[in-house]
């Protein structure tokens, strides 16, 4: 069988599945999300390569698995309040993420496909956007546990990192946070990258693990920046800025300080996954038309094509490729 026919295998049996598809909580198949099969024979990472992602198909925010093998969804997990911010294990069978189930945002890991999701974090204020080291021993999050969290507005916070072996936790940086977004790590799991904006400090910035040194690696005055990928290429940091509206996502060089534009200059683009063979990028995106809801594409890093991956009419957002498994 050929490579074609095998895809062509694969859409008719999604197809089929999505007629009697349930989550794990046996949500009905109107409520899950819809994958765009023709992506499939364009962006060839999802031939081979599962994804996690958020989704509010079913009314709230869960977490779901696109599986490769099949070509269809699974719903990971299902509670009536939000799930979000997946992140893998460097082995590709725990999942962590932060969940509002416990009435505050917590971080939970799961193992796949059958373990019970455990609260990792155990704090009563605010932990939310874990990012698993690349060695697969630590987890970085934000906190507002220093920085109480008025129940509405930004969550400010601090940086803190849990030893994923006995859950030993503690806070790695010392300036709160306005407003935090994604946390990406060096492939040494040595150094975190991170934005900061307000008070004047707009810009990226590297945080060394040894040292505790922090450094402005590039100055966004004005700008609301972010950053983008959690696992950027060695040598490279992904970050959005938002301007006037608009948001790209940009790759900056560390060697020379040069940045270049990895999205198309329409529309919104946040976050954004490298497939492990750096050919695409599965991208948070919102571009089709103003006011709609996010979507998640898959963009080939050098530009040839851009094709929506899960874009129905619920929010899908960030998406993370599965490491270790194929």
């Amino acid at each position: 069988m050929t490579k074609n026919q095998q895809i062509q295998l694969l859409v008719i049996i999604s197809t089929l599945l999505a007629g009697c598809a349930t989550g794990s909580g046996g949500a009905p198949s109107s409520a899950m999300p819809a994958l765009n099969m023709a992506a499939l024979t364009v962006c060839e990472p999802l031939q081979t390569t599962d994804f996690a992602f958020t989704s509010s198909a079913d009314g709230d925010g869960d977490i779901y698995l696109y599986q490769a093998s099949t070509a269809s969804i699974v719903k990971i997990t299902d509670n009536d309040v939000q799930d979000h911010w997946a992140t893998w294990s460097q082995d590709g069978r725990t999942l962590a993420f932060h969940t509002l189930r416990d009435g505050n945002r917590e971080i939970y890991a799961r193992v796949l496909p059958n373990g019970v999701a455990v609260n990792m974090s155990q704090n009563e204020e605010q932990d939310l956007l874990p990012s698993w080291s690349p060695n697969g021993n630590y987890l970085v999050y934000y906190s507002s546990r220093d920085v109480p969290w008025s129940g509405t507005g930004p969550i400010g916070g601090n940086l803190y990192v849990m030893r994923v072996q006995g859950s030993v936790v503690g806070r790695i940086q010392t300036d709160a946070f306005v407003s935090p977004s994604a946390i990406a790590w060096s492939l040494e799991s040595t150094t975190l990258f991170y934005a900061r904006y307000g008070t004047g400090k707009e810009g990226i910035y590297a945080l060394d693990l040894k040292t505790g040194e922090e450094t402005a690696m590039l100055a966004l005055e004005g700008k609301l920046p972010g950053i983008a990928s959690v696992n950027p290429a060695e040598g490279t940091v992904d970050y959005y800025v938002d301007e006037d509206g608009v948001v790209d996502i940009y790759q900056l060089s560390l060697a020379d300080g040069i940045s270049r534009k990895l999205t198309p200059g329409v529309g919104k683009h946040f976050y954004a996954a490298w497939s492990p063979d750096r050919s695409a990028l599965l991208v948070t995106s919102a571009q089709d038309e103003e006011g709609q809801n996010y979507d998640i594409r898959c963009m080939a890093a050098d530009g040839s094509y851009d094709v929506p991956v899960i874009n129905d009419l619920s929010d899908a957002r960030s998406a993370a490729w599965r490491p270790g498994i194929q």
